[in-house]
């Protein structure tokens, strides 16, 4: 797409900011998802789901809230906080094998 200046990943030429909107991104991935015989999910289920395995594999929460584009990390707490604390729990648990194994 010689226009897609950009690079989005749903451009549209003829919409007045170049993109697909939301409703036919989750049309659109609806039909890709059913044509390969996958469960549907809508694109903030996507969105969702990438948050949580970035948290999960430890990526850091203040990286998370701004790949999200929250207006502050305090609403990738809220949303996440669930993630967060099953962390939080696994540090506990982590921390004395840490600190044991720094000693011999």
């Amino acid at each position: 797409m010689p226009n897609n200046i950009d690079k989005l990943a749903f451009y549209s030429p003829s919409s007045k900011y170049k993109v697909i909107s939301n409703t036919n991104v989750n049309k659109l991935l609806a039909k890709t998802l059913v044509d390969l015989g996958i469960d549907t999910i809508t694109i903030h289920g996507s969105r969702h789901t990438h948050a949580s395995i970035l948290l999960y594999k430890k990526v850091s929460v203040n990286y998370v809230s701004e790949r999200l584009g929250h207006k502050n990390v305090e609403t990738t707490w809220t949303t996440y906080s669930h993630i967060l604390k099953e962390m939080r729990a696994q540090d506990e648990k982590q921390t004395p094998k840490i600190l044991d194994s720094m000693i011999g």
